[in-house]
């Protein structure tokens, strides 16, 4: 009877064995995920212990770079196109307007239409686009000596008077049509490389077509019409926003775009616009 009763005693190791297994398992894991694997951090110096489970659990361990001191914040524009801010320009006293352009011509020519290339032509432009670019020389965003000069005397008020007075006169860029369907048979495939940029862009480098904001087509508001602009202002302003000299366009559209066109393509793209004719496939640029 005693030896019936021993028998029921004995013990069934594997449970236990299992257990410790698992709960085996599971330390090391934890070892190697939140203390070995955590520490090594791609491109950034090894983690301490203590900074590895902190960043193996989504956290920081170090406060420090949350307190240091935040560099200012850059903006490219003052310019919000909030509906006072159109209606403003949109009540430009063109009258008004004509005065200050006095002081506009030695430059941008009689009436607004520029005899030097490297110059703007005004007459015909959009008032909002010579609303924000004035606004944008007023407050440093795009710096140039003697437009800063310019622009820092005169008030939101005048900038709204000249642009409409410049929007008004003829002679200068092509009137603006309700009518901003591109040209059809434009495609990737295009072999003009000026003709492909602007209505097709390059997918395979980010670039969206000219076309999106620019017109004909898309159009966004401060983004000026390109038509019948001088070439070489036009090829000048694409190597300075490729360059970073300037910066005032908002979301960094132009310098990321700009960055990605060579030489020949920015200089195809200038005589596009600037005579609207094609100038054929640029040197060492692909034909498709």
């Amino acid at each position: 009877m005693a030896r019936d009763q021993d028998a029921f005693k004995l013990e069934n190791p594997w449970p236990l064995i299992g257990w410790v297994s698992a709960a085996g398992l599971v330390v090391i894991s934890v070892l190697l995920g939140f203390v070995v694997l955590g520490r090594y951090q791609q491109n950034d110096p090894t983690l301490d212990i203590w900074g590895a489970i902190c960043r193996s659990l989504g956290i920081t361990a170090d406060s420090g770079p949350a307190a240091e001191t935040k560099p200012p914040l850059r903006t490219p524009t003052q310019i919000a196109w909030t509906s006072s801010t159109l209606e403003q320009i949109a009540a430009g006293n063109a009258q008004h307007g004509a005065f200050i352009a006095l002081n506009c011509s030695a430059c941008h020519g009689q009436s607004g239409v520029s005899s030097s290339s490297l110059i703007p032509t005004l007459a015909g432009m959009d008032a909002a686009v010579i609303f924000k670019q004035l606004d944008d020389y007023r407050s440093g965003k795009r710096p140039w000596g003697v437009m800063g000069a310019i622009a820092k005397a005169l008030s939101a008020q005048d900038s709204a008077d000249v642009a409409a007075y410049f929007a008004a006169q003829a002679g200068g860029l092509p009137a603006l049509s309700g009518n901003r369907v591109p040209e059809s048979g434009r495609s990737l495939w295009e072999r003009d490389p000026a003709k492909r940029l602007v209505f097709a862009g390059d997918p395979q480098r980010g670039i969206p077509p000219c076309s999106a904001c620019h017109g004909p087509g898309g159009f966004k508001i401060g983004v000026p019409a390109l038509q019948g602009q001088h070439a070489a202002y036009l090829e000048r302003q694409l190597a300075a926003f490729a360059q970073g000299i300037r910066q005032n366009d908002i979301y960094e559209q132009m310098r990321a775009a700009a960055k990605q066109l060579t030489p020949d393509e920015m200089h195809a793209l200038a005589a596009f616009y600037g005579t609207g004719a094609s100038t054929g496939p640029a040197e060492g640029l692909p034909s498709r």
